[in-house]
């Protein structure tokens, strides 16, 4: 049964597509300027991924070998522990 065959709540509502177009990395515009485009190559992942819920593995914080840039912890401002812990 496709979306045609059934009638439709709301008269305006589009009918819903049976496939969704997919996304290239070949016809991503980010991808074509610069290959090694970490944002790019991310924006395609996630276009691929859609709708799932499990993200592709590079959304992690930071970039490279650094580790992420730090919260703005500052240990010699923090009050001494007290007497216990």
């Amino acid at each position: 049964m496709t979306d045609t065959d059934r009638p439709l709540a709301n008269p305006a509502t589009p009918p819903v597509p049976e496939h969704r177009d997919a996304i290239d990395a070949e016809s991503h515009a980010g991808l074509k300027r610069d290959p090694a485009d970490a944002d790019a190559k991310l924006d395609v992942e996630l276009d691929e991924t859609f709708p799932t819920s499990d993200p592709p593995s590079n959304t992690q914080p930071g970039r490279g070998m650094e580790p992420a840039p730090s919260s703005g912890y500052n240990e010699n401002a923090e009050p001494p522990p007290l007497d216990g812990e």
